[in-house]
């Protein structure tokens, strides 16, 4: 099992010390205020108005920032929530929208995707990170789900290196219209990990966002 997560602690920490410090000050404050109050002069008393005021803005800062912790208190216990909730996954067999693949040091790796209707022409492409086509597969122009190998193998006969590619699909009609492809992955959930502030599923060796999961199932004997 494998989860990765960020710690709380630092951050629980810092969102309490600006409440901490503006406290004391409102206290230092009330103390200024009352010893003014004491000593001003019965023939030209101060302006109440302007205490008041100054009062009732302190007061509303310092309620706004306990406001921000209590929020931010709020979005831990969700974020430990969903994390709670992803970990019943792994293990599962998913399907999620995506539209990577994880090339593996050896072998072939499948591309999966659907399609609305038959198609007279799909071409498959894999990109790498620079955006350059380094892999072409014909693909099955079947209607529902279609599944394609590919041998990472390079124009010029060279294996490509192990890790994530981009895929794209161009599938077409006897007329020559484009036709939508859903690009998918299915694969057993192997971790948690959460990325840029988001969970992330590791299924077939890539990363996917939780919300592009669409189909979970126990995974048969032969899976």
């Amino acid at each position: 099992m494998t989860i990765t997560t960020a710690s709380s602690a630092t951050t629980g920490t810092v969102a309490m010390a600006p409440t901490k410090g503006l406290a004391g000050n409102f206290d230092t404050f009330l103390k200024i205020l009352t010893t003014q109050l004491r000593q001003q002069d019965p023939l030209s008393p101060m302006d109440a108005t302007t205490f008041t005021s100054q009062l009732v803005q302190f007061a509303s800062v310092e309620q706004a920032i306990q406001t921000n912790t209590k929020l931010g208190e709020l979005t831990r216990l969700a974020r430990a929530s969903s994390t709670t909730s992803a970990m019943g996954l792994l293990g599962q067999e998913v399907s999620a929208r995506a539209d990577r693949l994880s090339l593996p040091a050896e072998g072939d790796v499948t591309i999966r995707y659907r399609l609305p209707k038959p198609a007279a022409e799909v071409t498959v492409s894999v990109l790498d990170a620079k955006g350059r086509v380094v892999g072409t597969v014909v693909g099955s122009r079947t209607a529902g789900e279609n599944a394609v190998s590919w041998n990472g193998i390079a124009p010029d006969g060279q294996r490509l290196p192990a890790g994530e590619y981009d895929v794209r699909i161009a599938a077409k009609t006897a007329d020559g219209s484009p036709l939508a492809a859903e690009q998918f992955l299915r694969g057993r959930v192997q971790a948690i990990e959460r990325k840029d502030g988001d969970l992330q599923l590791r299924v077939a060796d890539a990363l996917v966002p939780l919300d592009t999961v669409s189909l979970v199932r126990q995974p048969g004997p032969s899976s």
